[in-house]
């Protein structure tokens, strides 16, 4: 066994400690932070220069969806 064998032996065991509920809200509270960040973000940094004036233009609209729906997924799974 090399010393890299012994670290991820090493790394492996100790996640199998954390519980999976513990991992998955730390998950969502990732996302959501996230999110939050994305929200904060200026119309001026999210638009295309091409789109400048549609909702639809707008990326951290999707953004926000896409991590919407990850939260579900993690919440629910």
């Amino acid at each position: 066994m090399t010393i890299l064998h012994w670290i991820g032996n090493f790394l492996r065991h100790q996640l199998d400690l954390v519980p999976l509920s513990t991992a998955r809200w730390f998950m969502v509270g990732l996302y959501l932070i996230l999110m939050f960040w994305i929200i904060q973000l200026p119309s001026t940094e999210t638009n295309p220069p091409d789109r400048s004036g549609t909702w639809r233009g707008d990326l951290k609209i999707w953004a926000w969806f896409a991590l919407m729906f990850q939260i579900i997924i993690y919440s629910v799974f």
